[in-house]
């Protein structure tokens, strides 16, 4: 009987580290319609950092198409788009260095994955924030909100 008791308890307490886990992490895709596949990514305030699992489901070549998630705050988003050049080339996402930019992924090419780390410590949660693809032009349909609760 104590044998039971242990196995159920053990159980219940790593089915419940399963869904905290999973609660600091979310799989986001975009297509080749130049679309993610959620406009909102909801977060625990608890969790101290946040994994948005990117995956790029698209056939076209990166250099035609390719998708990457940038996560700024709301207000910086119009300034950062505006620096949006292919000059800044495809390792860059398009896109030069700037502190507005929280994190982001390499642009993705077919199929392609990453994992973006976001540290939930060193974010004013008290501001908006959204997550967008730079490749030139996708931001405007490949835009979405991140929701902390």
């Amino acid at each position: 009987m104590n044998f039971l008791s242990f196995f159920i308890t053990s159980l219940f307490l790593l089915l419940n580290i399963q869904v905290l886990a999973s609660n600091c992490s979310f799989n986001l895709e975009g297509n080749k319609m130049m679309q993610f596949s959620s406009t909102t990514i909801d977060v625990d305030k608890s969790c101290s950092s946040f994994t948005i699992k990117f995956k790029n489901t698209s056939d076209l070549p990166i250099d035609l198409a390719g998708h990457n998630v940038v996560v700024s705050k709301s207000s910086d988003f119009d300034n950062l788009i505006t620096l949006i050049d292919p000059a800044n080339g495809v390792n860059q996402g398009y896109l030069p260095p700037s502190p507005q930019v929280v994190g982001k992924t390499p642009l993705l090419g077919p199929n392609e994955t990453y994992d973006l780390v976001i540290d939930l410590n060193k974010l004013d949660l008290s501001q908006e924030y959204v997550y967008w693809c730079s490749f030139p032009g996708h931001y405007g349909i490949m835009k979405g909100n991140l929701v902390f609760n």
